[in-house]
């Protein structure tokens, strides 16, 4: 992402499916809108990316592919904004639901509703039964798993693992007094149990572009994206909870979990020295402006 915004800068937007590459460099390519919701909890991240007048070759392949597959291994998409030719994926996962061609009096519509890992973190069971087991291991196993089948394997949720969110777990796991756990029956909720050994080690986690991120406190290990009139702020209001409200040109690095500086263009702070972001919604459209609107609290570590 770019450092600096400057006041006439074009969005950009690329959606990756498996039948082809839908690309708008420059606002001159076929016509996007978009909505994407990402907050700090483990409910995976949603979006809707609306594309007009797509091809009928291309939508009917697209239909066919997700018929086929949306309901064993996911039909996954990637989707990415940004500005002037460049774009940063803003989400990563499964279209829950596809209408080809919602026709309008002047539009085919092409409407893809997508879950972050929605399919994996949904009732999964444990496929196997563990005993004796040291706490970070069974939480790798648990994490990287694939969704099982009919109950016969796997059960885990079938997510990337980042090597941060893993150092924090394997450093948490260390310093617990017992650290194994000595039976976790086969079919108990994958889920259920991830949260309770989470909370036993006094973290949380998320979802993210198919990945398991961990945090400690709400925040996750990042450099803080600098929020600022120069780097496309337009609007803020500090709530009374200490917390703040924000508006600005959508940067896709501002995710939940991660702290913010919000500062005027000398680098003096709008309320709080840093914030951590609760929640973050983005909206666009290639013919007009891509936006994000901003929840964070004010960060207390």
């Amino acid at each position: 992402m770019v450092a600096a915004f400057q006041r006439f800068f074009i969005p950009s937007t690329k959606l990756m499916t498996a039948q082809g590459i839908i690309f708008n460099p420059d606002g001159q390519g076929i016509r996007m809108q978009w909505t994407i919701t990402r907050d700090n909890t483990p409910t995976p991240d949603t979006g809707e990316v609306v594309i007009f007048n797509l091809s009928p070759a291309l939508s009917g392949a697209i239909y066919e592919a997700w018929s086929a597959f949306s309901k064993s291994s996911g039909y996954l998409v990637d989707f990415g904004i940004g500005w002037e030719r460049l774009s940063q994926t803003v989400i990563r996962g499964d279209v829950w639901r596809f209408v080809p061609a919602k026709r309008t009096p002047t539009d085919v519509l092409s409407i893809f509703s997508i879950g972050d890992g929605i399919k994996n973190v949904r009732d999964q069971a444990t496929g196997a039964s563990f005993s004796k087991v040291d706490l970070g291991t069974v939480l790798t196993a648990f994490i990287t798993l694939p969704p099982n089948p009919g109950d016969t394997a796997g059960g885990g949720l079938g997510l990337l693992y980042p090597p941060e969110s893993k150092a924090l777990v394997s450093a948490a796991a260390a310093a617990l007094k017992v650290r194994t756990f000595n039976n976790i029956p086969a079919g108990y909720n994958t889920r259920t149990f991830i949260d309770f050994a989470m909370a036993t080690l006094g973290l949380e986690w998320r979802v993210h572009n198919g990945a398991f991120v961990v945090m400690r406190g709400g925040i996750s290990d990042r450099l803080p994206p600098i929020l600022a009139p120069r780097t496309g702020l337009i609007e803020y209001q500090v709530r009374d909870d200490g917390g703040i409200d924000l508006s600005a040109l959508a940067n896709p690095d501002v995710e939940p979990g991660v702290q913010v500086l919000v500062q005027d263009d000398r680098g003096v702070p709008f309320g709080a020295p840093a914030y951590r972001v609760d929640k973050v919604i983005f909206t666009g459209d290639t013919t007009a402006e891509s936006l994000m609107q901003v929840s964070a609290s004010k960060a207390l570590i």
